[in-house]
């Protein structure tokens, strides 16, 4: 008698842990990404276009997103070497010069973190 009293006590523990295992479902909020406006203006571009992207995306991943580029190394150390089939020519010893908030920036376009109103610009220029 006191095996089939076990037995059935360790079933119920087993059918209550296979119960709250497999049917509790934890209340999962969906993760909605912020998103932040900026502007971005290309060399050949008269007027900034007005952009929303991801909050904590950088510089590069913006021009990558709404840009046709070529670039040279990968993350923080990439750099642009063309935009929209224009490359900068280092026979001629230009590059392409990122500025924010109309100041040339001082550091690459991969390490910026954009801020909501930032002014992103892509200029040609020659060193």
């Amino acid at each position: 008698m006191k095996k089939i009293i076990l037995f059935l006590g360790l079933l119920i523990l087993l059918g209550s842990g296979w119960y709250f295992f497999y049917q509790y479902k934890p209340n999962k909020k969906s993760v909605v990404q912020e998103k932040i406006t900026v502007y971005l203006k290309v060399t050949g571009q008269k007027v900034f276009n007005k952009q929303e992207i991801a909050k904590g995306k950088t510089a590069l991943d913006l021009t990558k997103e709404k840009e046709d580029i070529v670039t040279k190394g990968d993350g923080a150390n990439a750099y642009i070497i063309g935009i929209n089939g224009i490359e900068a020519k280092s026979a001629d010893k230009e590059y392409w010069a990122f500025y924010v908030n109309a100041k040339m920036a001082t550091v690459g376009a991969g390490s910026y973190k954009l801020k909501p109103g930032d002014k992103i610009e892509w200029k040609i220029e020659k060193y």
